[in-house]
């Protein structure tokens, strides 16, 4: 596994990132998304969710799994200067009925009023 991580969101005391995988390519040869990543830092530590897609984690043993979350805190958490002490649940869901909600401008500019169910097909995995 080749982990990209693109942050999607960034507060005071909070990140979202999606993560992906570069050595798996969608048909357009781009980078597969595995699963996302929230992160909320307090003065005691650092909490957060991983999701990982449950294809992406079906290929990874226990301790595979344990040592790619281990390497992200390590990553993400120790440079905030945050307490190294963390909290993270990790789930990884089916994208059978995966939905993303928004109440965005749509490509042509108009947007709804309403919340409506968006677009984006799950991620390839």
């Amino acid at each position: 596994m080749n982990l990209k991580l693109k942050r999607l969101v960034r507060t005071h005391s909070s990140e979202q990132y999606a993560l992906f995988d570069l050595d798996q390519t969608d048909s357009n040869r781009q980078p597969i998304t595995i699963g996302k990543l929230d992160l909320h830092y307090t003065g005691e530590g650092s909490y957060g969710t991983i999701l990982l897609w449950d294809s992406a984690s079906r290929k990874l043993k226990p301790a595979q799994r344990r040592a790619f979350i281990q390497a992200l805190l390590r990553e993400l958490v120790l440079p905030m200067g945050v307490p190294n002490e963390y909290v993270m649940e990790f789930f990884a869901p089916h994208l059978d009925e995966y939905e993303v909600y928004h109440n965005l401008d749509d490509e042509s500019g108009e947007s709804d009023d309403e919340i409506a169910p968006a677009g984006p097909e799950p991620p390839e995995g």
